[in-house]
């Protein structure tokens, strides 16, 4: 029927042409008709495919391609195979308006390019190449599916001379089927098809011929399970097809195909020689990669929901701690044993390791680099190190979430390594200044380029690392390590000048491993030297240790040992402090490596009231709620000073716990930087912690010895921070119950 004989309704995108009724034409024409989007015509040189198309309602009317319909066009997609493209081309030359957009479906370019080039001469202006990364292994109009470009990748590659206006409707005629547009040069776009798409199909059908022409092709194939029909699957794609892709992007496949045979023989030569450990590595990253993608495709398809469910904690007075408890190893620890386990030569076992929370995150950066680490027991890694400067480029850019852990170690550690990086992060971590850490790389000859100055997301590039002399403005137990494992990467002698003098776990930590540290008058000299793997087993936490300290001093019956504790200089002067008030402890002997390691008990006993200077505040900042809760239980006034000059974020939590004290009952006030608290007996309530894991477990000290129950909301942080909180309760004797 001629076009002009048809009743014509102007649509968004007007005339809509598909030449080629196969599934990727007839998905597209189908999904544009649903949508209202356009009035569409079907050619196709199978007459029996064209009258399907129209039956079946994929397009509105059959077409022919000559000057009736081509010239009346707005938009012609060539959805034949690659190699019917040129003459196709040549055969709707004559009738081509410069209005009308052209564009085509193949999975290669480069030839579809060459091909328009051989019919015009150049590349006209209103032809600018696409391709959807959609499909499936089924064939014909029969096979279409309006929902098949959802959630799915179009790749449109422009020409130097693409025309902008049409350039902009070829976007939106992909975006309005559902699809996630984005742009690529011909020559990247055949490469990256040939390992994504390309490699992918022909050891599928190479693997499928070679079992069925093999001596036992039935019994393989009697007996395959699901993961050969799932590797298989695309061995059912249209055989026309893919002999002409891989014809036309014949350069960009051998390039990969190269490339993966070199790995293959690798492989081969690990089973061979039994070389476990190169297989379990190829295993290890073969895995992140996977991993990384389904996170990736996750996210276009669902999006990134998670749903966090409120979880409150109930604390009943009357209880008293008795026994003796093993702790999990310190969080903090476990993020730096990781660490320096995978920039170490050899195999390290990690035991009493925290395998919860964002410590998987640290883990996953450097499995995405390559380190293969195994998970022995539930708190036991297998550390196969690289070196210091054997991690590989990853996949992706690192993303480090909201793990302020996680950055810290990985910043230093990435501008030391010989490849660009890119960091991300999610939530509070993004355009958060981190001036300090930023410095730090810095002056490691690090480039550092962020949209935002200082912030994640950021990319860093390696350059020229001088001598490194890093002295610190602040006591961040973060920042000490980052400027250790900087000094790791200088060429001579490294030197870090903390805030505040005494030995902490960062040292100790990277002598375990072999590291030469030394102790200045004011810090520290790190000699040229390596980690090697080291068997190690750690401390249990440090935080959750000294709440434990201060709970069974509060809770009259109370005796408790605590078995594995290792106290570096703060953790030993923080529980002196609270035997200068009146607590029953008895410390740990100090051990070769400086800490106090060892059994730790503790009883009942009435605390006195106490003044802390400004430099003790500062000093005990991290467990600052606890002495405040300290100072709620004891019969007379304290005072705290500097607390104005602490970190915001320290302040903050503890202006929280002063309101949490006017609820409970206990005199405080607060004036020019100074608390004073007057001590009591709390009256029980309602809490809330703001999802603080450490203002958390003040609450519940605070809620511990009072005269009724005190519930605290908002506690998923700390359920997630010391997962063992329950368990602990239980053996303990302690009665906390949560309460979702």
């Amino acid at each position: 029927m001629p076009l002009d004989t048809m009743p014509q309704e102007k649509k968004k995108f007007g005339n809509v042409m598909i030449i080629g009724l196969g599934m990727i034409g007839g998905s597209f024409a189908k999904a544009l008709k649903d949508r209202g989007l356009a009035t569409l015509y079907g050619a196709d040189r199978r007459e029996g495919e064209l009258a399907l198309g129209v039956s079946t309602g994929v397009i509105d009317y059959p077409a022919e391609l000559s000057a009736e319909y081509i010239g009346k066009m707005d938009v012609i997609i060539l959805a034949t195979p690659v190699r019917a493209m040129e003459s196709v081309l040549s055969e709707i030359k004559p009738f081509l308006s410069e209005r009308t957009l052209i564009t085509d479906v193949g999975s290669t370019k480069g030839s579809v390019v060459e091909a328009v080039r051989r019919v015009f001469k150049e590349v006209p202006s209103n032809f600018i190449p696409s391709h959807p990364i959609a499909g499936a292994e089924k064939s014909g109009v029969l096979a279409s599916n309006p929902l098949l470009f959802e959630k799915h990748m179009a790749i449109v590659t422009p020409l130097p001379d693409s025309n902008p206006v049409l350039l902009d409707r070829l976007h939106r005629i992909w975006r309005s089927v559902g699809a996630d547009v984005v742009s690529m040069d011909v020559e990247h776009h055949d490469h990256v098809l040939a390992s994504s798409s390309h490699l992918p199909h022909l050891l599928a059908y190479t693997l499928v011929d070679a079992l069925a022409n093999g001596e036992r092709n039935q019994d393989i194939f009697k007996f395959a399970a699901g993961g050969f029909r799932d590797f298989t699957r695309i061995a059912s794609s249209d055989p026309v097809m893919w002999r002409d892709v891989f014809m036309a992007n014949k350069d960009a496949t051998l390039a990969t195909l190269d490339h993966f045979t070199d790995r293959l023989a690798d492989m081969r030569t690990a089973i061979e020689q039994g070389d476990g450990a190169s297989m379990f590595g190829v295993f290890t990253r073969a895995k992140s990669a996977r991993d990384h993608f389904l996170r990736v495709l996750e996210q276009r398809t669902i999006g990134s929901t998670k749903e966090v469910r409120p979880v409150s904690l109930s604390v009943l007075p009357a209880s008293a701690l008795k026994g003796s408890i093993s702790l999990l190893g310190d969080k903090s620890l476990s993020h730096k044993a990781i660490t320096i386990a995978a920039l170490s030569t050899g195999i390290s076992e990690l035991k009493n390791i925290d395998l919860n929370g964002d410590v998987r995150i640290t883990i996953q950066a450097f499995r995405d680099m390559g380190v293969v680490i195994e998970e022995m027991a539930t708190d036991q890694l297998r550390v196969h190190g690289v070196g210091l400067r054997g991690l590989k480029a990853p996949i992706a850019p690192i993303n480090v979430y909201e793990s302020r852990e996680s950055l810290y170690l990985l910043l230093p550690v990435l501008a030391g390594q010989s490849f660009v990086a890119s960091v991300a992060a999610e939530g509070k971590l993004l355009n958060q200044s981190l001036s300090d850490l930023f410095s730090l790389v810095r002056d490691m000859g690090c480039e550092v380029t962020s949209e935002v100055a200082d912030c994640l997301p950021t990319i860093l590039s390696p350059g020229e690392c001088s001598k490194i002399s890093i002295s610190l403005k602040s006591g961040s137990e973060r920042l000490r390590m980052a400027a250790f494992l900087a000094t790791l990467y200088a060429p001579g002698n490294g030197y870090v000048t903390p805030l505040m003098l005494g030995l902490s776990h960062c040292e100790v930590l990277l002598r375990r491993f072999g590291i030469a540290i030394s102790e200045t008058d004011n810090g520290f000299n790190v000699e040229p030297s390596a980690p090697v793997g080291s068997h190690i087993i750690l401390s249990g936490d440090e935080h959750e240790a000294a709440w434990l300290v201060l709970l069974a001093s509060l809770l009259p019956g109370s005796e408790l040992i605590i078995e594995n504790v290792g106290l570096d200089s703060v953790s030993f002067d923080y529980l002196s402090f609270l035997q200068s008030i009146g607590a029953d402890i008895s410390l740990p002997s100090a051990g070769l490596m400086g800490l106090h390691e060892g059994a730790l008990r503790v009883c009942f006993s009435e605390l006195k009231a106490f003044s802390l200077s400004s430099e003790q505040s500062y000093q005990f900042r991290d467990e600052l709620p606890l002495l405040c809760v300290a100072a709620a239980y004891t019969n007379g006034e304290s005072h705290i000073k500097g607390i104005s000059q602490l970190p915001y974020y320290y302040e903050d939590r503890i202006l929280a716990l002063v309101d949490a004290l006017e609820q409970m009952r206990i005199t405080s006030v607060y004036e020019n930087g100074e608390l004073i608290i007057k001590g009591g007996l709390p009256q029980g309530g309602e809490l809330d912690c703001a999802g603080d894991d450490r203002l958390a477990l003040a609450m519940i000290a605070l809620g511990a010895r009072s005269k009724a129950v005190t519930k605290i909301n908002d506690c998923q942080k700390l359920l997630e921070e010391f997962s063992e909180l329950e368990s602990v309760a239980l053996q303990l004797g302690f009665h906390c119950l949560v309460a979702q």
